[in-house]
């Protein structure tokens, strides 16, 4: 594909249909061009805001049209499969919101799909675009942090459960776990590299839909200890949103919620040491006025932790758009940040998580 932007079309014309579409203003790469929704009133109203973008009267409309080359799956989770189908059946780009199908089955029929017809797909994991953590990512993978010990995630807005809301209906593919789950278990391995499951807890409602999940991770390292991480999602309550990793000589903090983050603290991590006599010298000079006050002046030259921003404007969905835009620049049909194999042995976990207290 050559230099010219990417036109886009939007299936869906819910909230995430409309961060996205707001978030293309911010792209260096692409343009909205079609929208379809099973409103029409919807879609309407979406693309009043959005000049250029032409309603189109159905999925299959939009999918088969000329003016666009990549299709963004905003519709409920329960209709990713058949939507995903859609748009690749007529040869089109997909991006596909998270998660990207309800089970397994259905993720590797959509990959499938996308492999036979040679075109590109990626799940919308847009936190992984992100440049807070890609730095995160590279402060771990240089070693400043030293050996990974621990990861900690959590992730929790307080939402009522509502039959017939996609979010938190079950028999929509709603919940914690698939809505804010795939989250923490996507961006563990961005940071930490393949795991496996090794214990958890769920939540459940009278309705069977998943409140709170609690998931214990271990990761697959080799020549090192195994890090673990330990991930809470809730539609129940709201949680700290925050992410830590925490190694040997330093800890990391994206800034809440982390799936947003332009935020992150590092900060070192110091051993006690026993060995030492408290009536010794040292310990003796480290406890004096005058110990305490060059530590002070140390700090003030070396601080223990300092703190990395990169700000954005929007929501932070262009990020996802712009690799998107890459990728068929450079006429690939997979994503390496948010490869296919990926997606789908997230959600062959995610699986199993929700088997837990069946």
């Amino acid at each position: 594909m050559s230099g010219a932007k990417i036109r886009w079309g939007i299936f869906g014309s819910g909230s995430i249909a409309q961060q996205f579409a707001w978030d293309m203003r911010f792209s260096r790469t692409s343009l909205l061009s079609g929208i379809a929704s099973r409103s029409m009133e919807n879609a309407k109203r979406l693309a009043d805001v959005h000049p250029g973008a032409k309603v189109f009267a159905n999925y299959e409309e939009l999918a088969t049209s000329d003016a666009v080359d990549a299709i963004y799956v905003a519709t409920p989770n329960a209709l990713h499969k058949e939507h995903c189908l859609i748009a690749i059946a007529a040869g089109k780009a997909v991006l596909c919101e998270k998660p990207f199908a309800t089970n397994s089955s259905d993720a590797r029929e959509i990959v499938a799909a996308a492999k036979a017809a040679n075109v590109f797909c990626m799940e919308a994991m847009w936190t992984r675009f992100l440049p807070m953590l890609a730095k995160a990512r590279c402060q771990i993978r240089s070693g400043e942090l030293g050996e990974i010990a621990h990861l900690n995630a959590t992730l929790g807005f307080a939402r009522a459960e509502r039959q017939g809301d996609p979010i938190t209906d079950p028999a929509l593919g709603g919940g914690a776990l698939n809505d804010l789950g795939c989250y923490g278990l996507s961006i563990a391995e961005y940071l930490l590299g393949p795991f496996e499951v090794v214990g958890g807890d769920l939540q459940r409602s009278e309705s069977s839909s998943i409140r709170t999940a609690s998931i214990s991770l271990r990761h697959n390292t080799k020549g090192e200890p195994s890090p673990l991480s330990a991930i809470t999602v809730s539609h129940a309550t709201q949680l700290e949103n925050t992410l830590t990793i925490a190694g040997t000589k330093a800890r990391l903090s994206l800034s809440a919620p982390f799936i947003q983050a332009r935020e992150v603290n590092f900060s070192s991590v110091t051993f006690s040491n026993f060995a030492k006599s408290p009536s010794s010298l040292k310990s003796r000079f480290a406890s004096s006025y005058s110990g305490q006050k060059l530590k002070k002046a140390i700090r003030t030259v070396f601080p223990p932790s300092r703190a990395f921003s990169a700000s954005f404007r929007g929501g932070g969905l262009q990020f996802e758009i712009d690799e998107v835009a890459r990728c068929l620049t450079g006429e690939l049909v997979e994503s390496d940040i948010m490869p296919l194999r990926t997606t789908i042995s997230i959600i062959e976990e995610l699986e199993r998580i929700d088997n837990f207290r069946k």
